[in-house]
């Protein structure tokens, strides 16, 4: 079965964006916590958990775990019926404060995807939208959208390559920012 980039990507953004846990809970965007630098903390993070190397569940998975991060969530499901995802959520402290870090596997027929993300407060979420947009070296070159639940996402296309889309989500209602990055490479028919 033959996918395009663009209805991979409506299938993995109406089944990623939509039902992730992560993005949908406030809860892992507002823990508690020291904020001085905190921004910089988790940007760096972000930056070494999900982009320095090709994105691979299995191994992201477990460095974390080497990391002693606390496992607050890990269920399979099925999105279709020949559609699974694997979440997995990390709690993690850094010397500022709390993060999550969200990992998802989306595989099937014609899907294979990872995407890997991390979440945390903010004290001023234009500033954080500023310093990823430097730190990460991004474009102009976005669009925005409102998701299910009224959260406000920015996305960049192809940001590291064909088929890798990086979001930056606004959380609704609280200080909590997440940044996640979704490899979705074609799979070979």
């Amino acid at each position: 079965m033959r996918v395009t980039k663009i209805a991979m990507g409506v299938i993995l953004l109406g089944t990623i964006h939509a039902a992730s846990a992560f993005a949908t809970n406030a809860e892992h965007a507002t823990a508690a916590g020291p904020l001085a630098n905190h921004d910089d903390a988790v940007i760096n993070t972000f930056q070494v958990m999900c982009t320095l190397e090709p994105e691979n569940f299995e191994h992201i998975s477990a460095t974390a775990q080497a990391m002693s991060m606390r496992k607050s969530t890990d269920r399979t499901e099925k999105q279709t019926a020949d559609i699974t995802r694997h979440l997995q959520v990390f709690e993690g402290t850094l010397t500022t404060g709390h993060f999550s870090l969200l990992l998802e596997k989306i595989s099937g027929p014609a899907i294979n995807a990872t995407n890997c993300g991390v979440a945390s407060n903010t004290p001023d979420k234009r500033a954080f939208f500023d310093d990823i947009v430097r730190t990460l070296h991004l474009s102009k070159n976005i669009s925005k959208r409102t998701s299910l639940n009224g959260n406000s996402v920015t996305t960049w296309d192809d940001v590291y390559g064909p088929h890798t889309f990086l979001d930056f989500t606004d959380v609704r209602g609280s200080n909590g920012v997440l940044v996640q990055l979704l490899d979705a490479p074609a799979k070979p028919e």
